[in-house]
């Protein structure tokens, strides 16, 4: 298919500029760049974190209040664009940063405004105050004061989110109609017992409420949040509890932090490594750190923010009576008696009906909003370290561009496009459309507000999500639409969701996809949704792959593959009552060819024309998988950094496959001795009639060796191998020996260094038919010099659940067990089946393997590996699946950088799966220094 898009604002060309910008130009009038069409040179306005004066040059840069009041003064006569160029650095912003068509800040004549880094400079435009003087109490604790008045969700450490206080929900709680009564009245005797919130995990919502009262064995309830919760069509109980937060007597584990409002004074336990006299601490002070706005008859037009950082916004809504009484996608009840009269119509009565339409939900706000904005461009921005959503695009957004950013460590919503108000508004207009939404990296978002969404849509018109890469989320990635089909005109239609690339979804919500969508999206098929080209796997949780939810009408699937998710490929609920089908879903590559419709089937739904794949994407066309997510250019957004490889002295030397006796070994058909050192994974060397057999690497000269590795293909492996070294290929010593071992890549460490020109690797098991493994083959070999060995070994480490708190633990287990070097002690969580190990290196390492110790009696059968430089952005850079009890590792597809590695548990998720639980006896990570 072709994809519309709308013209961008010019490229700038930085190198020509910055021989300009940088050669101290006098005045403000200086140029940088040739406007489109034979128009006047750019205007150039530089800007610093500490600009004064009104000059704005490079010598001589000016703040950005006044370079915006420049801006305003000239937007009336523009001939040419302008450009305000921001020096690298900081900008603590007093208020919000406001774009206001009538005002003048937007481009007119067909020229355009940019607000844009300058060359190598990645300014910061925050929203935070920064917390010093520090003082460390008794208990480990520090703490310092903040101004009255302070209030807070997010406290960052270095740029790390600390965690508000909590522990997991107590228990003889029985819930009554104003709250709970207790048998354990701890909570009576908290310091500010007001300030404690409940945390509830229900399906697809997570519901906030604070106790209003807490008096012997009776806790009361802020309210409305309660009423609205627990008489909600899907209420609250007491088992959905899953936390209790925001108490100092709760403030125990590192990272974790508490605000007391009333003594003005910020609590924080610091994390392995962190100095409180010299940190970075940052809490949010703006709600929103940039607006833009106009009218339906003056537009904010010709707007463009390139290469900036908005950071440190915050949202405290929910700190309030109404809590956080989420519906679904983070949209909410507010206000006595939401749950029956808001957004309702008539749905639980006809006489006494609520607002229309149904849906009509109060929206979590975003911490850039823009509205009534035509051909806005934001490219190449990171939005980071937000309380609330991300960017929201809100009433009458038309043309805009949203390409090659990043958007990550947000509370809510990485991006919000519309509402769910305006399904048949009186002017059309008020919807956005033609909208751009591509190349974009979002990720680790809604990490407070776990309902939360990757990119939301609302009710929009021609809007296009391409080519973005959305994963590690809790919820759904991308969802689409609204209403449910309980609304009696809808008018969104042409919208197109194509080319993405959505994995590893639904982390800790349920009933949602990779891609959602809810009610009526066209008049047809052919105005209807179009959902093309795009890969969703490793989805976690129940729902469908792609989940077309309740009022879905006129949707087209075609072309995506939908693999590795722990649920039905396609499918969806109907709603009682309510339009649903219309649907065209051909040419797809799905997992499960059985869809997942629940609810009853759709109505007039084609169903054709499908393959059936496998669960590792088996099946799939490589240009499919190839052109899903980022395009070339965006890729190095979400690359992980790059490492350094050891140098492999087995690498492409002589190799010969021999069976035990030392005679030469007949070959699988197809299979070469060289194919173990040819530095391909996907080939293989393997014996044939004979089930032991051995490879024999010649290094072609003495070498000082230190540790070996071995990669076995998935389909056939040694569950136990020993290696042996010899300096002239007749006399061997023994130098590692493994024992059930799984497929993958198994590090051999040996005891110390020796000595070797030949290498051979021994396949001790399987030894007859009918075991596990089949028979050894080897995919390759490496053997290195001597090197630092596992830099996991006795590395300071967390045992996590997937939403990064504190893991509760088997009776005798400690999180130190997994890389204390003892095979015989093992970690493992409890309570949830999924966790995750994290272990801090202490510094930044070349990463190339990860291998896992599990012991047979409880592992996990799938894993997947996180790393990071800084804690807080990770970058996923192996999986592995079929795994069994004992050791099994991955080799990168190249070496990486990080500080922190990640090892999560994807399956078993549940009971009665093969595995039980993911225990670890041993974490290897095998790199450089």
């Amino acid at each position: 298919m072709h994809r519309r898009r709308f013209p961008r604002a010019r490229i700038w060309a930085w190198p020509a500029a910055a021989a300009l910008l940088f050669t101290g130009l006098a005045g403000t009038e200086a140029v940088a760049t040739t406007g489109a069409g034979g128009s006047a040179p750019a205007r150039v306005l530089s800007v610093a974190p500490d600009g004064h004066g009104s000059a704005c040059t490079t010598n001589s840069p000016c703040s950005l209040p006044t370079a915006q009041s420049e801006v305003r003064a000239a937007t009336g006569r523009m001939s040419g664009d302008i450009d305000v160029v921001l020096a690298d650095g900081t900008y603590r912003l007093d208020s919000t940063l406001e774009f206001d068509a009538l005002k003048g800040d937007g481009g007119t004549h067909g020229h355009t405004v940019n607000y844009a880094a300058a060359p190598g400079a990645h300014p910061v435009l925050s929203g935070g105050e920064r917390v010093g003087g520090w003082k460390q109490g008794a208990d480990g604790v520090w703490q310092a004061r903040v101004p009255a008045g302070t209030k807070t969700r997010q406290l960052y450490v270095d740029g790390v989110r600390g965690n508000i206080a909590s522990e997991a929900a107590p228990g003889g709680l029985t819930q009554t109609a104003t709250g709970y009564t207790t048998t354990d009245s701890t909570i009576e005797d908290y310091g500010n017992v007001t300030d404690v919130e409940f945390v509830y995990d229900i399906g697809w919502v997570q519901v906030r409420c604070r106790v209003a009262s807490a008096a012997g064995t009776t806790i009361t309830m802020d309210e409305p949040c309660f009423q609205n919760s627990v008489n909600r069509q899907y209420p609250i109980s007491t088992g959905d509890l899953a936390q209790i937060q925001n108490a100092k007597e709760l403030l125990d584990d590192p990272g974790e932090w508490y605000l007391d409002e009333h003594a003005h004074t910020v609590y924080y336990r610091p994390r392995e490594g962190q100095d409180m006299r010299t940190a970075d601490v940052e809490i949010p002070r703006l709600q929103t750190l940039v607006s833009g706005t106009g009218t339906l008859a003056h537009p904010l037009t010709g707007l463009t923010l390139r290469g900036l950082t908005f950071a440190y916004g915050g949202w405290t809504a929910p700190d309030g009576d109404d809590g956080f009484a989420e519906t679904q996608a983070n949209m909410r009840f507010t206000g006595e008696n939401a749950w029956k009269y808001q957004g309702t119509c008539d749905k639980f009565s006809t006489t006494d009906p609520g607002t229309c339409p149904y849906g009509d939900w109060t929206m979590t706000p975003g911490n850039v909003v823009f509205d009534h904005a035509t051909g806005l461009t934001v490219t190449g921005d990171t939005f980071t370290h937000l309380g609330a959503a991300g960017l929201q695009l809100g009433q009458a957004v038309t043309e805009a561009d949203i390409t090659g950013n990043v958007f990550t460590d947000i509370s809510s919503s990485g991006m919000e496009i519309g509402n769910g108000a305006d399904a048949d508004p009186a002017d059309l207009a008020v919807i956005p459309s033609h909208n751009t939404i591509a190349d974009n990296w979002v990720h680790n978002i809604a990490v407070e507000y776990t309902g939360g969404i990757g990119i939301f849509q609302g009710y929009t018109r021609y809007d296009t999500i391409t080519h973005n890469q959305i994963d590690d989320v809790p919820y759904s990635g991308i969802s689409s639409n609204w209403g449910w089909g309980r609304v009696p005109v809808v008018k969104a239609a042409g919208n197109r969701i194509t080319d993405n690339l959505v994995e590893d979804a639904m982390q800790q919500r349920g009933d949602g996809g990779g891609i959602y969508v809810l009610g009526q999206e066209g008049d047809s098929l052919a105005d209807g949704l179009l959902i093309s080209g795009n890969v969703v796997r490793y989805d976690a949780n129940y729902g469908n792959g792609i989940y077309t939810d309740g009022g879905s009408q006129y949707v087209t699937e075609t072309g995506n593959a939908v693999y590795g998710n722990d649920t039905a490929s396609f499918g969806g609920c109907r709603e009682p009552s309510a339009p649903y089908g219309d649907f065209s879903f051909t040419g797809n590559y799905y997992e499960t060819l059985t869809p997942g419709f629940t609810c009853g089937d759709p109505d007039n739904a084609t169903i054709t024309g499908n393959t059936q794949i496998g669960s590792d994407g088996t099946g799939v066309p490589a240009s499919l998988l190839a052109n899903a997510g980022l395009e070339p250019a965006y890729a190095h957004l979400a690359a992980a950094p790059a490492g350094r490889a050891p140098v492999n002295l087995a690498l492409h030397k002589p190799a010969q496959a021999q069976y035990l006796d030392g005679s030469t070994a007949a070959l699988q058909p197809g299979s070469q001795a060289s194919y173990a050192t040819d530095g391909k994974p996907d080939t293989s060397t393997q014996a044939t009639d004979q089930y032991l057999w051995q490879l024999v690497v010649d290094l072609q000269n003495t070498k000082s060796l230190g540790s070996a590795t071995v990669t076995m293909p998935q389909s056939n492996f040694a569950t136990a191998f020993h290696v042996d070294a010899s300096t002239n290929g007749t006399d061997w010593t023994t130098v590692g020996k493994e024992t059930d071992t799984g497929w993958g890549t198994i590090p051999v460490t040996f005891a110390a260094p020796v000595t070797a020109r030949y290498l051979r690797i021994v396949a001790d098991r399987p030894d007859q038919g009918g075991q596990r493994g089949s028979q050894m083959a080897i995919a390759e070999v490496g053997a290195y010099a001597p090197g630092p060995g596992n830099l996991a070994l006795d590395a300071p480490t967390q045992a996590l659940y997937i939403d990064g708190t504190k893991a509760l633990l088997q009776p005798g287990s400690q999180p130190t067990y997994a890389d204390d070097g003892d095979p015989a002690t093992s970690t493992q969580a409890t309570a949830q089946f999924r966790w995750m190990q994290k272990l801090d290196l202490g510094r930044a390492r070349s990463v190339d393997v990860i291998a896992l110790l599990q012991p047979d009696s409880a592992f996990a059968t799938h894993w997947h590996v996180d790393v990071s430089l800084d804690g807080s952005t990770f970058w996923t850079v192996a999986r592995h699946s079929d795994t069994a009890g004992g050791l099994s590792g991955v080799r990168l597809d190249s070496p990486v950088r990080a500080r922190y590695v990640r090892i999560i548990a994807d399956r078993p998720d549940n009971g009665a799966q093969l595995g039980g639980q993911m225990a670890l006896s041993e974490v290897q990570v095998i790199g450089q220094q």
